[in-house]
């Protein structure tokens, strides 16, 4: 004789997981690493540093500078260098990469599934956290950044604080713009889902592509060149830390342009997250 045990829809129900308990095993997941508390704490000292320096250089030839280049200055092309920060943004995507493609590679990803069959609420959780995090990193690191920028500029290059146009912007924009990155790199790991090949596509994405839209590519006009930089998050947002316009060099796109790009790369990236995960076997 057998015994069978009934589990009744509200036992089922009081089982389910809850949005706290999703959000709090991802927050362990991703913090389990202390690489990944390095690596960010070091990002944000390293790119605060730079800052800093290319201030200081600023202040320091600040007499010498042609009389046109004191008329117009923009303390956001030290503050906010593109060259560097595509680093940066090479570097998060890769980071938030690996929170997919290492659970692939580990087997966690069935566990988790096992524990919470909803797939759509355990990638969904997965990203709040991530992009989260890195929200508050792109907050922390943009104020660090200009509090550094004016003690420097102090008494030399006066007028400028939180208050100048076009600052609150750009921190708006940084911080939008590391989980926009964060989540590309997670959409191209749960399409890839090979931690070799996704880390070579993330740093193609955010190293190898801002590059070579400027470039001659054969087959592309200027036209088709420059829709395919104003989509790139890192030209979007570029766009949105400028305050003048004497270091800019051809074609400059608008802010709600940029804006459009910044807002609609996430939820594409979130998208595509979701539905591999539901389309593809584990």
């Amino acid at each position: 004789m057998t015994a069978t045990i009934a589990i009744v829809p509200s036992e089922v129900a009081e089982r389910r997981a809850r949005w706290r308990d999703l959000l709090g095993a991802e927050w362990i997941k991703l913090w389990s690493l202390r690489s990944t508390g390095i690596v960010l704490g070091c990002l944000v000292i390293m790119y605060v540093y730079f800052a800093y320096k290319a201030a200081a250089n600023t202040y320091d030839a600040w007499p010498t500078m042609a009389d046109w280049m004191k008329a117009d200055p923009d303390p956001a092309h030290d503050a906010f260098d593109m060259p560097t920060f595509l680093l940066l943004q090479a570097i998060v995507g890769t980071v938030s990469a690996m929170t997919i493609s290492g659970e692939y590679a580990s087997g966690l990803i069935r566990t988790s599934l096992i524990a919470v069959p909803d797939r759509n609420r355990v990638m969904l959780a997965k990203v709040a956290v991530v992009a989260g995090v890195l929200a508050a990193v792109g907050l922390l690191l943009s104020t660090a950044i200009w509090a550094v920028t004016f003690m420097v500029f102090s008494d030399r290059i006066p007028g400028y604080s939180f208050s100048t146009p076009g600052v609150r912007r750009s921190i708006l924009a940084t911080t939008l713009m590391l989980p926009v990155c964060g989540l590309i790199g997670m959409a191209l790991a749960a399409l890839i889902r090979n931690t070799a090949g996704t880390v070579f596509a993330v740093l193609a994405f955010f190293l190898v592509g801002p590059v070579a839209v400027k470039g001659q590519v054969p087959l592309l006009s200027a036209d088709l060149r420059n829709h395919l930089a104003d989509a790139l998050p890192s030209y979007a947002w570029a766009r949105l830390c400028i305050m003048a316009h004497g270091h800019i060099v051809g074609h400059l796109q608008s802010v709600p342009t940029a804006w459009s790009a910044l807002i609609g790369l996430p939820i594409v990236s979130v998208a595509i997250v979701v539905l591999m995960l539901r389309r593809r076997d584990v």
